[in-house]
């Protein structure tokens, strides 16, 4: 065995295994970041990395793809000895493999779901009182269905008006949403 065939069966193999690996156990990098903050003012932020999901175009696992797919084409351009040199082969191998990794990647990335509920999506919703809320700026609690997605969940809860007050059962509007407080009326 020539020392081309060695380093591109080594450049198919040891990728290869690491994607196996990759597979098997789980090299998964997820990042999810939720953030409010809670200004005196109801200033409120949601932030979640979740929405930017997806294969990167740099990811390791493409990488791997495109290292795999280049010594498949190299091996087998140089042991038939192509008339084409290997090193181009191995590139045009290298992007197919990248190419269907990708392609693969974003078909898994797209059946993915999340549980995760985004607090902002309640505003302008309504719910009904489960504590009551008492005047002069108390809280209360309140559930909350969002009808489009299905999520519900407690929300603390105050009044717009201070002097206005809500008994348990009574339905109300959600006019914002600060940490994990909702304003009403």
């Amino acid at each position: 065995m020539t020392t081309t065939l060695l380093i591109y069966g080594l450049m198919t193999v040891i990728p290869g295994l690491l994607l196996l690996l990759m597979a098997i156990f789980g090299g998964d990098t997820d990042i999810d970041v939720d953030t409010d903050f809670d200004i005196d003012a109801d200033v409120g932020v949601d932030i979640e990395a979740g929405e930017f999901g997806g294969p990167g175009r740099l990811s390791l696992r493409l990488i791997l793809f495109f290292l795999v797919g280049f010594g498949v084409g190299g091996y087998v351009s140089a042991y038939f000895k192509s008339p084409i040199h290997h090193i181009v082969i191995g590139f045009l191998g290298g992007s197919v493999a990248w190419f269907l990794g990708y392609q693969l990647l974003k078909l898994l990335y797209k059946q993915q779901s999340t549980s995760q509920i985004r607090l902002i999506t309640f505003v302008g919703k309504q719910g009904r009182v489960v504590t009551p809320i008492p005047k002069n700026g108390g809280t209360g609690e309140i559930e909350a269905t969002n009808k489009e997605t299905g999520q519900s969940t407690y929300f603390n809860a105050r009044a717009v008006d201070p002097k206005k007050e809500y008994k348990r059962g009574e339905f109300v509007k959600i006019k914002s949403v600060a940490g994990k407080t909702a304003v009403v009326e």
